[in-house]
């Protein structure tokens, strides 16, 4: 009989390998420094990208969006294509800001696929626009470009790669020296 629980691949000891690589202390000084970070993905790292950066605007002193909406993704899809379509809402949602006060991240559990070539031409527009730039991905993606921090997980699975995504939201708003909410100190305080 197969077992009856869910793989999650070791995942506290792939977070704790990863914040421990130079590309992760890379990422983490990328994000120290941005003022404006945008954080984007596909499918259900589109939900990450949008919950990490919510929680993560409300509990740093950053501008951190996602375009987490439907009608933002569906409407700029039709008037560009699915391969620009976040290029698109990059160059509409970096006008009038400082390039090197920003900060572009996008997350993939893709590999040479339209969904990766998405995000990879956002990071490569933005990285041509001098906007620092990084990819964390459940495996290495040869997207060619140095330039982007390539933070890789090593994963398999996609629900272990968008868990380890969010986890890694909140490490760097940690490691930003912000403090993470305690539900139990939360429920003291009423």
């Amino acid at each position: 009989m197969k077992e009856n629980k869910i793989q999650l691949e070791n995942i506290e000891e792939k977070f704790n390998k990863i914040i421990k690589s130079k590309e992760w202390d890379k990422l983490q000084t990328a994000y120290n420094n941005a003022t404006n970070i945008f954080f984007f993905g596909h499918g259900g790292n589109m939900a990450v990208a949008d919950h990490g950066a919510i929680d993560s605007s409300r509990l740093t002193n950053k501008n951190i969006i996602a375009p987490g909406s439907a009608i933002t993704a569906t409407s700029l899809i039709a008037d560009t294509d699915f391969d620009s379509w976040m290029t698109n809402w990059m160059e509409t949602r970096s006008i009038g800001l400082d390039p090197s006060k920003c900060l572009a991240v996008g997350f993939s559990c893709s590999l040479n696929n339209a969904s990766a070539n998405c995000i990879v031409n956002a990071l490569n527009w933005a990285d041509e626009n001098n906007i620092d730039t990084a990819m964390i991905s459940a495996q290495y993606n040869p997207c060619g470009n140095p330039n982007i921090i390539k933070v890789v997980q090593d994963v398999e699975f996609y629900h272990t790669s968008e868990i380890l995504s969010l986890m890694l939201t909140y490490q760097l708003v940690h490691g930003a020296g912000f403090d993470c909410p305690s539900i139990l100190k939360k429920c003291k305080v009423k």
